[in-house]
């Protein structure tokens, strides 16, 4: 019994055992550090989308008091870009931060061919299923809800 305490006290003071020990602390440290920006960064891409969100339904319905098709049609412009932008973010933010390079390379790759594929279907299925319909008016929002998360950077306080 005594000798089982000794070797734990004397394998304790080792050199080696401390920078074992120190490693795993910083190791740990560096995960929690990992997972923090992570959820921040999860937050972050929710308020860009609500931010998309909230946008294309006041421009729709300031437009919607002119012309009942261009507000429509903007309308669709921004939900298109907007849940484009929501499905990459649900699929990239899917995947802990801690998996392997390879793994959140590929989940990026996917989530990018994924969010061309919604968007180019999305718009296939606006300019031949909804008639009339204002080109301009849904592409000009669509670029716009595309520049809100850049303009939210610039004036946000954190």
């Amino acid at each position: 019994m005594q000798q089982n305490q000794l070797n734990q006290e004397s394998s304790i003071n080792r050199p080696g055992y401390q920078l074992d020990s120190e490693k795993q602390t910083a190791e740990r440290l560096d995960l929690q550090q990992l997972e923090q920006q992570n959820q921040l960064s999860r937050q972050q891409v929710f308020r860009f989308v609500l931010s998309q969100l909230l946008a294309t339904i006041m421009l729709s319905v300031i437009l919607l008091f002119f012309d009942r098709v261009v507000a429509y049609s903007s309308l669709i412009g921004g939900l298109i870009a907007t849940l484009a932008n929501a499905w990459f973010a649900i699929k990239v933010f899917r995947v802990k931060p801690t998996a392997a390079a390879e793994t959140l390379l590929t989940t990026f790759y996917v989530g990018e061919i994924g969010k061309f594929v919604f968007t180019g279907a999305m718009f296939m299925i606006a300019f031949v299923m909804i008639k009339p319909i204002s080109v301009v008016t849904l592409l000009l929002t669509y670029l716009f809800i595309h520049i809100i998360p850049a303009v939210q950077n610039v004036f946000a306080k954190d």
